[in-house]
């Protein structure tokens, strides 16, 4: 007996999800899959969700929505026995992207009878868990801008033209970066600090970002022309890393990082803008559990392996009334 939990947004992807949760059902259904829909009704609404269905002891629980769904789901999933399993329905899907995930919904669906489980690095910043970044400056600016805009503008492009809206009236911070034991001080338009080689839709910062090595890569860009910064962005896309060579970029790994700044900067949490500086962030080492394609570099396990255990089964069973 097979069996998820389906946590979606319905207001992701401005009502894509939706959408995506039915095309997965279908799939679903086809496989033989039993499921049960949870709609999430507010902020915070998906990690009491996912929390429950850990407590409840289910071997996998399945999330729809944008970024912000997914950091919602790894709250309440990271540190248990519940494999978290992605279906892509929000604007940058920079999770999925991170991880190798296809976009399409069936094949994202297929994964939880296809794919493999590994064991995901979970970042932290004080109380708030993140799996993509934190990020302060221009980033943060991105993400408001995409959050207002109107319902025509929709996925990467949305993202897209934010950009380029953001770096119109590009603001610099004095900021002060503390990197596990080294301490910098400079001046910035932005800083991400990353576990996944994706964000903000598919710009690859980290292209080499590991969720799996423990460690953090921080990108500081510092003062760089506007021309220049729009000539150096179209790099980010390629997932080259000649960015990182350009003299306004650097580029650090580490196990802990604290940004201080003079006054106080909006944080960005996986596409969400929560609280302000400082920024103190670090790692919980292979905290969650999350299905990814069998291509994916990370040592894993059959999907079904999770499944097929006496206690999964009773789980399930208990679940569905059998």
């Amino acid at each position: 007996m097979s069996f998820v939990k389906i946590i979606v947004n319905p207001r992701a992807g401005r009502g894509r999800a939706l959408k995506v949760l039915d095309r997965a059902r279908q799939v679903l259904t086809q496989a033989g899959w039993h499921y049960e829909v949870a709609r999430t009704e507010g902020p915070g609404h998906a990690i009491e969700i996912a929390r429950e269905g850990a407590q409840a002891g289910l071997p996998l629980v399945a999330a729809i929505g944008g970024d912000g769904t997914i950091n919602e789901v790894i709250q309440g999933l990271s540190g248990t026995n519940t494999s978290l399993a992605i279906i892509p329905g929000g604007t940058g899907n920079d999770h999925a992207r991170s991880l190798g995930i296809p976009l399409a919904p069936e094949k994202a669906a297929a994964l939880l009878w296809q794919g493999k489980i590994i064991n995901m690095d979970v970042g932290v910043e004080r109380d708030r868990l993140f799996g993509c970044l934190v990020s302060i400056g221009f980033p943060v600016d991105v993400i408001d801008h995409t959050n207002k805009k109107k319902q025509l503008i929709k996925g990467s492009l949305a993202i897209l033209t934010s950009v380029w809206q953001t770096l119109r009236n590009l603001k610099y911070y004095d900021v002060t970066l503390t990197l596990d034991d080294r301490s910098i001080a400079t001046t910035a338009c932005g800083i991400f600090v990353l576990n996944t080689p994706s964000a903000g839709g598919g710009l690859r910062f980290s292209p080499n970002a590991d969720v799996t090595d423990g460690l953090l890569d921080v990108v500081v860009i510092g003062k760089i022309s506007l021309w220049d910064l729009v000539f150096t962005l179209p790099q980010v896309y390629t997932g080259s890393g000649r960015h990182l060579r350009h003299p306004a970029v650097d580029f650090y790994r580490c196990r802990r990082v604290r940004i201080d700044s003079p006054e106080p900067l909006p944080k960005m949490f996986d596409g969400e803008i929560i609280g302000q500086t400082p920024v103190e962030a670090a790692l919980h080492p292979r905290a969650l559990k999350v299905v990814a394609p069998v291509s994916h570099p990370a040592e894993g396990h059959p999907v079904s392996a999770g499944l097929e255990s006496p206690a999964a089964a009773l789980s399930v069973a208990t679940l569905l009334g059998l």
